[in-house]
């Protein structure tokens, strides 16, 4: 059987636990995704102040902020947020995937066509982290960028280390992946 989804609000202290003796090997795969920096205790959220370039940008309102710790490989397929995106690498390597809004409408809507579906690519929860849309996605970005019709998946793509950050504008399309090994850890902030 592979890999079931769940979505779970857990105490940190068992990611911790699990984080202490898990490698890329590990059966059970913990990953603590879109977190609110907000519910952190203070010490921890104050090591994570808003940047003054979100502060400054658009209206000035941080519309959420979030973190992203896991275990290599961490995955989170094809989607786009409704706001702009600041996305911080902490810890570890990953790599982003990026498409114009166009681009990635076009391949989200192969793909529903593909599974037979007609599910919203504004409003996306938890059937983008399972099932035949999962595998379809991350075949379509990350192994062949080629669909069938011989239309590519153009975009851009980044690699971030522990420091580096990218902008991510509103609607654009990304997939975001981990590299290497050990922790990985992000923030994001999603400003209006």
């Amino acid at each position: 059987m592979g890999a079931q989804f769940k979505r779970a609000d857990a105490p940190f202290s068992i990611f911790l636990a699990w984080a202490a003796q898990a490698d890329a090997n590990s059966f059970q795969r913990l990953y603590v995704a879109q977190a609110p920096v907000d519910g952190l205790p203070k010490p921890l959220r104050d090591d994570l102040p808003t940047p003054e370039l979100v502060v400054k940008a658009g209206k000035g309102d941080i519309y959420n902020t979030n973190i992203w710790l896991g275990i290599a490989p961490t995955y989170t397929p094809l989607h786009r947020d409704p706001n702009p995106n600041l996305y911080l690498q902490l810890a570890g390597r990953k790599v982003i995937r990026m498409l114009a809004p166009d681009d990635g409408q076009s391949v989200f809507d192969a793909i529903q066509a593909a599974i037979g579906s007609k599910s919203s690519s504004r409003f996306r929860g938890n059937e983008m982290m399972k099932g035949q849309e999962k595998i379809l996605l991350g075949d379509r970005i990350w192994v062949n960028e080629t669909a069938k019709d011989g239309n590519e998946a153009m975009g851009f793509e980044a690699t971030l280390g522990a420091g580096e950050s990218l902008f991510i504008p509103q609607g654009w399309w990304h997939s975001v992946k981990s590299l290497g090994t050990g922790c990985t850890g992000s923030v994001n902030w999603w400003f209006r």
